[in-house]
């Protein structure tokens, strides 16, 4: 006999509204430990949360194809990330001021011939996931069609980024040093030069074409003493575009 949540979850087709409101705090932790799926899990379990029902072990069941299709990946490499996914660790102040620690998803099992995959989210993670507004964290607006068509971690990541960005009231530009974009990527290079060749270029190139907003950037220098100018930090500017692939937004 099929469960309650069985008969829930086929009753309601998975999908991502077009608007979504994402926390900036469990998402950040998501970013720092360098997994594709696993953001876009997230994203998913944040997302549609209209469509997903928890049982009472924080337990939700999703159709594998469904969510291979909606993340845009295949079978393999969401197996291959699936332990990762369970590695990562959320780090977080209550709203009485508490510091706490969790692993937003504890556990993953495939069931029905490997056709559905059930996650047990922590309660924690949960509740972020299901009632952003309701507590005291951040929260972004994003638009999902720009997420989810990206195929690398660090294009997924700046875009991320620009839909933070495109949140602000005022001018939408932001400042980086080295160090401080070698972090938010999880990179090591010494030289902006490396950066922009192995980062910003390539995750520019793959943005342009999947994404209705982008970002142009510059290098600023400083002169010290009477040495040669060097470049101190990467000014990131967001553009709204006005077609994606050709296609008019």
């Amino acid at each position: 006999m099929a469960s309650p949540l069985d008969i829930i979850q086929k009753e309601k087709e998975l999908y991502l509204p077009k608007n979504l409101e994402l926390a900036n705090s469990l998402f950040q932790a998501f970013i720092k430990n360098n997994n594709l799926i696993g953001l876009k899990i997230a994203i998913v379990l944040s997302g549609a949360k209209s469509q997903i029902t928890y049982n009472k072990d924080n337990q939700v069941k999703l159709d594998v194809d469904k969510l291979c299709n909606l993340i845009n990946c295949t079978r393999k490499e969401l197996s291959l990330n699936l332990k990762k996914i369970t590695d990562i660790f959320f780090k977080y102040v209550s709203e009485e001021g508490g510091r706490g620690g969790t692993h937003p998803i504890h556990s993953f099992q495939y069931t029905n011939n490997n056709k559905a995959l059930i996650l047990e989210v922590s309660s924690k993670a949960k509740s972020i996931f299901t009632e952003l507004g309701k507590g005291h964290y951040a929260f972004s607006k994003a638009n999902a069609y720009n997420l989810m068509g990206l195929k690398h971690k660090h294009s997924l990541r700046m875009q991320m980024l620009l839909e933070l960005i495109n949140n602000f009231d005022t001018a939408k530009r932001k400042r980086f040093t080295l160090e401080e974009l070698n972090g938010y990527f999880g990179t090591r290079y010494k030289r902006y030069i490396d950066l922009d060749r192995k980062i910003l270029r390539p995750v520019k190139e793959e943005i342009d074409s999947n994404s209705s907003i982008t970002f142009v950037y510059a290098f600023n220098d400083e002169v010290i003493g009477s040495g040669r100018p060097k470049i101190k930090e990467v000014v990131l500017d967001l553009i709204q575009k006005n077609t994606v692939q050709g296609k008019l937004l």
